[in-house]
């Protein structure tokens, strides 16, 4: 038995075909896990880091080294919302998911330069899950490697821990007796050697030697010399390059002193160098060289015997 179809019908019709159409269009949704976890870049030949992203919701990826911004390249990067780079962390929000079996690679640079110095993730999508937060290493800690940077981290600081109380020592030596209860002097004694002053002629950067004199001991050697600063604006020596005048063999300055931070316009203030232990001839000729932090005004003392 069949029924006219009438114009009546056509409204009903027309909206079932919607329903239906709209139905078939509007994509699944599923309710994805979130989550955050901890991961290291693969080995080289291991397959790529893959994060899943997903659309309205953001994902941060943070490195545990600086990243060289402007080396950041992302495929497909007028698809997501939200591409934001900072030092560390790179915040990322898709406008829409990714095809299924499709990968979107982020490559980066670190910015020191040290290995490995590229990270390249492959961003894709995953119907169950989704990552929010993905903390990157660029290489994995085994227990044998975090004992090794231990050993050398004590090591370090058992030289350190030496080297302070040398420091000490010498600071508390502020008498002939204290220099001995230090070891700082021996029955060898102390040999003097005076420095000449610089001629004006000869004078360099506005700094001229007034007068000086060498120190050496069995444990140290020192080198003092009265700077005049001729020039307009103030000038401290903040590095000292001692060198043997023949074959320009260095010696270790242990350190530069002064009774004030600056040399003013017009004052002349006595620097002092402190040098390692003497393993030279003594008078051994050296060239001395001071200079400040910008290293662009130094004082040469072409000839110092010590």
């Amino acid at each position: 038995m069949s029924f006219p179809f009438s114009a009546l019908h056509l409204p009903l019709v027309l909206g079932g075909l919607l329903l239906f159409t709209t139905a078939q269009a509007q994509p699944s949704t599923s309710v994805r896990e979130r989550r955050d976890r901890r991961v290291a870049l693969p080995r080289p030949g291991e397959p790529v880091l893959e994060v899943p992203v997903a659309a309205g919701i953001l994902t941060t990826l943070v490195l545990d080294s600086a990243v060289d911004r402007n080396s950041v390249e992302l495929e497909g990067r007028t698809r997501f919302t939200l591409v934001d780079v900072g030092e560390r962390a790179i915040n990322l929000e898709p406008v829409m998911d990714l095809g299924v079996g499709e990968h979107l690679m982020l490559r980066v640079r670190f910015a020191d330069g040290a290995f490995p110095a590229h990270a390249v993730i492959a961003l894709v999508s995953h119907p169950s899950m989704v990552d929010t937060r993905v903390e990157v290493s660029r290489r994995p800690v085994s227990p044998e490697a975090l004992q090794a940077e231990l050993s050398e981290v004590r090591a370090q600081l058992k030289a350190k821990d030496a080297e302070l109380a040398a420091i000490r020592a010498r600071g508390d030596a502020s008498s002939p007796a204290a220099l001995a209860l230090a070891g700082l002097l021996d029955a060898d004694g102390v040999s003097a050697r005076r420095i000449d002053g610089q001629p004006k002629k000869e004078m360099q950067s506005s700094l001229r030697v007034m007068d000086g004199f060498s120190l050496r001991a069995s444990a140290w050697g020192m080198v003092s010399v009265e700077v005049k600063n001729y020039g307009k604006t103030p000038w401290t020596p903040t590095e000292a390059r001692l060198t043997r005048s023949t074959g320009g063999v260095p010696v270790h300055v242990l350190g530069i002193h002064m009774k004030q931070p600056q040399i003013g316009p017009g004052e002349i203030v006595t620097v002092a160098v402190e040098t390692e232990k003497p393993a030279w001839d003594s008078g051994t000729l050296f060239r001395l060289e001071l200079v400040d932090a910008t290293d662009t005004r130094a004082l040469l003392v072409p000839s110092v015997a010590l």
